[in-house]
């Protein structure tokens, strides 16, 4: 009984072993705009801590946006994340986006999704 449980042990794990998860090229670009969007939030970094951690972030994420636009498969590609990505480019393409409109890559997703300078100072603060 011992040895046909593990058998059967053995088989289920060198099943999970092949068969690997795979991101794409948009998926990993996705999780390293999270990273650069919650070092923007994060309130417990320094603005020197904040200023090293996301210019090493901008690196990767404009190598990464570099490599999703470059990948041919996405061309074709009718997968929801792809359409999206591509439909709200501003905010999927941060570096790119940022650097064309000429704004430091914090200030361009803020105002891509509504919070100006003007409405955080007319803001109250309640609790």
């Amino acid at each position: 009984m011992k040895a046909k449980f593990l058998i059967f042990m053995m088989l289920v794990g060198s099943t999970g072993a092949i068969t690997s998860a795979q991101a794409g090229s948009i998926e990993n670009m996705e999780r390293e705009r999270a990273v650069a969007v919650a070092q923007i939030l994060d309130p417990a970094m320094s603005t020197q801590e904040r200023w090293e951690r996301t210019s090493f972030t901008k690196r990767r994420m404009a190598d990464m946006e570099r490599i999703a636009l470059n990948d041919k498969s996405l061309q074709t590609s009718r997968k929801a994340i792809v359409l999206k990505a591509f439909k709200h480019y501003e905010l999927s393409f941060l570096v790119h986006a940022a650097s064309e409109s000429q704004r430091p890559l914090a200030v361009h997703w803020l105002e891509t999704i509504g919070l100006t300078t003007s409405n955080l100072m007319n803001a109250r603060v309640s609790r």
